[in-house]
């Protein structure tokens, strides 16, 4: 695909002829373009063992949810009702924003990025508002230890049911999130990390339900989706070209908010708060001395939930430092920030070099 993309409606020359385009020359080889529909290039062994571990992740969902419950109802005949009401925003919302990107001007595939964007915007502000309704009153965010207080007693049992149906919901989201990025969605440069990133949320989804630990979950899943919006903002106002004194700055003014965002909620809120919490105060002291003396593979489930929390405090300063770097172009070359974005993030995914019509 990529090699045939430069040569389509042309002929090619007769062996041994020489090209009659004239003043081109012929280099050794051709850099790869994306695609049309926006694929940049991804490895097909790491394409391949994400989605096999998503597909595990789907049964592994299964296994755990048998006698799980989501207030009167089974937790297995609810996340079927969950997933196809999640399925239809998804669908109603990238349409509408890819129209209204294409009113605003912009090309087909920077149009499909806006909607596959807006869908992201509906997802995190719905759930942050949903996050904020069941949090109140509670200290599990801003007391992260508190929500493990006789946790080896009740093992989660007694969480609120507007909680628990948070929860599917958003398991539903990240599933159909999962599932949109490798299949549906345009690919941009860190599609492997950000495939990685959906897998790993899928898995922490699951062992907190398992363990129990939802509570602290929720406070996790608030910190991830109050501190996307920006990003989603910038990402929307970057793919339509709203830069400059002509775009009023958006672009840059989101960046900056995206930033001091970045900082407080994935630098500072996740690790130093509520990651330190689940160590400190729930792994060390209540499970450590149970899986220390178990199996090496029950020892691995038991680290697994600290691992994995860990896994997305190590991507989040990969994010920081991509938006640090953007930052530095952005002083460097005012006025050019959607330039900058699709040099450090937007990569050959981007179509400004050869716009679809």
């Amino acid at each position: 695909c990529f090699a045939g993309a430069g040569s389509m409606g042309q002929r090619a020359p007769k062996h041994g002829q020489p090209s009659k385009q004239k003043g081109a020359t012929q280099p050794a080889a051709a850099a790869p373009r994306a695609s049309s529909t926006g694929k940049a290039k991804a490895s097909p062994t790491v394409a391949a063992v994400c989605t096999t571990l998503f597909l595990l992740e789907l049964v592994w969902a299964y296994v755990i949810l048998q006698d799980k419950r989501v207030g009167e109802y089974a937790a297995l005949s609810v996340l079927p009702f969950s997933m196809t009401g999640v399925m239809l925003l998804l669908n109603f919302s990238k349409l509408v924003g890819r129209h209204l990107a294409l009113g605003c001007g912009a090309n087909k595939l920077n149009a499909r990025k806006f909607g596959d964007q807006t869908w992201q915007l509906v997802i995190h502000v719905s759930m942050t508002l949903a996050e904020i309704y069941v949090l109140r009153g509670e200290t599990w965010y801003s007391d992260p230890g508190s929500t493990f207080e006789g946790h080896l007693q009740t093992r989660g049992a007694g969480v609120k049911d507007d909680a628990m149906w948070l929860y599917t919901i958003q398991l539903s989201i990240w599933v159909i999130t999962c599932f949109s990025h490798h299949f549906l969605e345009a690919r941009h440069k860190d599609y492997a990390l950000m495939y990685a990133h959906h897998i790993v949320t899928i898995a922490l989804i699951l062992l907190s339900w398992g363990f129990g630990f939802q509570r602290i979950g929720l406070a996790v899943l608030y910190v991830h989706d109050a501190s996307d919006i920006t990003i989603d903002l910038m990402k929307m106002f970057n793919y339509i070209k709203l830069e400059g004194p002509s775009g009023l700055f958006a672009v840059e003014i989101t960046f900056v908010l995206n930033l001091l965002s970045w900082v407080w909620w994935r630098v500072y809120q996740l690790p130093f708060r509520i990651v330190r919490a689940c160590i400190v105060d729930a792994f060390l002291p209540m499970y450590e001395p149970i899986c220390s003396s178990r199996p090496f593979y029950v020892i691995c489930s038991c680290y697994a939930f600290i691992w994995l929390l860990l896994a997305l405090c190590l991507m989040h300063v990969y994010w920081f430092y991509l938006l640090l770097r953007i930052a530095y172009k952005l002083i460097a070359a005012p006025g050019k920030a959607h330039k900058s974005a699709n040099e450090e993030y937007e990569g050959d995914s981007d179509d400004d070099n050869g716009k679809e019509d």
